[in-house]
């Protein structure tokens, strides 16, 4: 008998899209943000406002990532990663603090709610930080 396990006679699994969430009341950062998780094969929602955001987390999550601006109107994106870290929810935030032309200041909240990172990001560094906290695609289980 051997010990290696039998190999799958269908081939490779098919990889599951990761599901992110964007939340911003600027329709054109909220595009930009898209066209970004899009590079990343990513399946996009979006949210225009914190009531929004929080919904789309109850009724659609889970998300395997959130890009959220801090300043959405009530609840403000703060409030709702503070109200999803109470919940238990793990998932990854990167949150907005502001915008530049092209460029974002965000901080990275990890599952405890951990501030991880705090800098300006280009597009580049913005799907470096979406590949490393959670849009990743995995094999459909």
């Amino acid at each position: 008998m051997s010990d290696n396990p039998p190999v799958s006679q269908s081939g490779p699994r098919p990889l599951r899209r990761k599901r992110v969430l964007i939340a911003d009341a600027e329709p054109a950062t909220r595009d930009w943000l898209k066209a970004i998780a899009d590079q990343l094969d990513a399946e996009v929602f979006e949210a225009a406002t914190g009531l929004e955001l929080q919904r789309m987390l109850n009724r659609q999550g889970p998300f395997d990532l959130v890009i959220t601006n801090a300043r959405l109107s009530a609840p403000s994106g703060l409030q709702v990663l503070a109200s999803v870290r109470a919940a238990g929810s793990d998932t990854p935030f990167i949150v907005v603090t502001s915008s530049q032309r092209n460029a974002l200041r965000v901080f990275v909240s990890d599952a405890e709610g951990t501030v991880l990172s705090s800098r300006i990001v280009d597009e580049e560094n913005l799907r470096v930080l979406a590949q490393k906290w959670g849009v990743r695609r995995y094999p459909i289980e």
